[in-house]
């Protein structure tokens, strides 16, 4: 767990609780470097949220500028980076 990162996923705001509550997953699950691999198969049932609820709030977190996102088409896994803090 990043600290740092997860002070700054509290402090930003996010358009629902939702995408917050994704944000906070990602702070949370990242690397030093910022990075994190997001299966939203598995993080629907710890977030308690739908498979299509998670990836929807990971693209408006990636349109908001908070995470640098790709979606990999074999696996329906996402790799992203967490842009909070100059970590860009």
């Amino acid at each position: 767990m990043n600290d740092r990162l997860m002070e700054l996923a509290w402090q930003a705001r996010c358009p629902s609780m939702g995408e917050k509550l994704v944000l906070l997953a990602c702070a949370y699950h990242a690397t030093n470097g910022a990075q994190v691999r997001i299966d939203p198969q598995i993080w629907a049932g710890r977030l308690g949220m739908s498979i299509g609820r998670v990836e929807a709030a990971i693209s408006a977190l990636h349109r908001a500028g908070l995470l640098d996102a790709r979606r990999w088409e074999d696996s329906g896994c996402w790799s992203a980076r967490v842009l909070l803090g100059g970590k860009k």
